[in-house]
């Protein structure tokens, strides 16, 4: 046998399903003591689309926050590609500083006591 709910019962039934942002359908239905379907159909006669906007309100928030952290990690993308050059160009510079020391260090020989005098460019 069909139960009949009041107006006033479906209203508040929907009003509690949208202003519980955590309250699935099935939650709030089972809360209440009625069937799914019968509180989904009274959303569609009562609700006022509050829980919709606070869903697409909620991921238009996420779309801004991700596009200032894409903005923020490509900046730092920047910033390490342009030391990961600086670092390369200082290798790059050291390596043929020490492949001249020492090719010219093997050619000559130095006394005990004397650093590196091979390595002084002329």
């Amino acid at each position: 046998m069909p139960k009949f709910y009041s107006e006033q019962f479906k209203r508040d039934a929907v009003a509690l399903y949208e202003n519980n942002e955590n309250l699935s359908l099935a939650a709030a239905a089972a809360e209440l003591g009625v069937n799914r379907a019968s509180l989904h159909q009274w959303k569609k006669e009562f609700g006022t689309g509050k829980k919709t906007r606070m869903a697409e309100a909620k991921a238009q928030a996420e779309a801004v926050s991700d596009a200032e952290r894409i903005r923020a990690l490509e900046k730092e993308n920047a910033k390490l590609r342009e030391e990961r050059d600086i670092l390369r160009k200082a290798a790059k510079y050291f390596a043929e500083e020490t492949r001249w020391c020492s090719a010219s260090s093997l050619s000559k020989t130095t006394a005990p006591n004397t650093r590196s005098s091979g390595c002084v460019k002329s």
